[in-house]
């Protein structure tokens, strides 16, 4: 775990102290963004300006959580997160023809901050985006591979107590070592919530490593940024947490002794976002006056 972690640590301060991501932060982030909103119709793209932004947060809130033990941009990044799913069903809503597609395992790793923020309210308006939109060229149905995105759908639905038939998609026929997760999900046997995270442990950091030509796209984990931040096992545990079950105090495997993996027993505010909030006026003004009518809308 500790040779993961220093790897993830190495690579994301070569990234956060790069000038060329200083640069695609204020260059492809915000200026990309307010460029594009001074344009007659809003075009989809302006979501890569948000996910510019994503990087930037993500990346200085693990480093930072990781190096310090704290970080500033923990909310920031959980919000932009919201922003991008949020702005993407308002445009799926625009050009229902031709909606933006998003990454299956991005869409909910933004899921999981969310949730992992202790916003509820923003967490099931997502989760119920997200399950609309297996059913759109939007997530296409899910990622059969990615099992770690689906088995954060599973528990949050199930903490929000969503009736959700995923049957009907791209859900994995063996979800491994998940499933004693997901069956097990409300149990009270500490004993036995703490032998199933050390094995869902395990598994992140056998999957926390780069896709390449040699490596199998069924890696889970592979961004620095994820190597050792285990944001689908904190979901089970702040699912459980919402219900009112009670999680070990402290965790055999070490991954659940990082600061950036102990869940939050605060609620902070949801940050204000100027950039999202002109983002979504100016989409709000599209739909109310009907830019592009029935099946001329692309």
């Amino acid at each position: 775990m500790q040779n993961k972690q220093n790897e993830a640590i190495a690579e994301l301060k070569e990234w956060v102290q790069n000038p060329i991501s200083i640069e695609d932060y204020t260059t492809y982030g915000v200026a990309k963004i307010e460029e594009k909103l001074n344009e007659v119709k809003v075009p989809k793209s302006i979501l890569n300006g948000f996910e510019s932004l994503d990087n930037w947060y993500t990346n200085h809130f693990v480093y930072e959580m990781l190096v310090d033990g704290k970080s500033e941009y923990r909310e920031t990044a959980a919000a932009n997160g919201y922003h991008i799913l949020f702005l993407t069903n308002k445009f799926a809503e625009l050009y229902p023809g031709n909606p933006p597609s998003l990454s299956f395992d991005r869409a909910t790793y933004w899921l999981a901050n969310c949730l992992l923020q202790n916003w509820y309210n923003e967490t099931e308006i997502l989760i119920r985006m997200i399950n609309n939109a297996f059913s759109t060229d939007v997530l296409e149905g899910g990622w059969e591979i990615k099992s770690a995105s689906w088995f954060i759908v599973e528990m949050v639905n199930r903490g929000f107590n969503i009736e959700s038939d995923l049957s009907g998609f791209n859900y994995p026929e063996d979800m491994g070592d998940y499933q004693a997760a997901i069956e097990n999900w409300n149990t009270n046997d500490l004993q036995l919530v703490d032998h199933i995270v050390t094995k869902l442990c395990d598994f992140h950091l056998e999957n926390a490593t780069y896709e390449d030509e040699e490596t199998s796209p069924e890696i889970q984990f592979g961004d620095s940024a994820w190597f050792v931040y285990a944001f689908e096992i904190l979901t089970w545990l702040a699912v459980r947490k919402k219900i009112g079950l009670e999680n070990p105090k402290e965790f055999t495997h070490p991954l659940m002794r990082l600061n950036i993996n102990q869940l939050q027993k605060l609620k902070f505010e949801f940050p204000e976002s100027d950039l999202f909030t002109k983002v979504l006026t100016k989409l709000g003004y599209l739909l109310s006056t009907n830019w592009e009518n029935g099946s001329s809308r692309k």
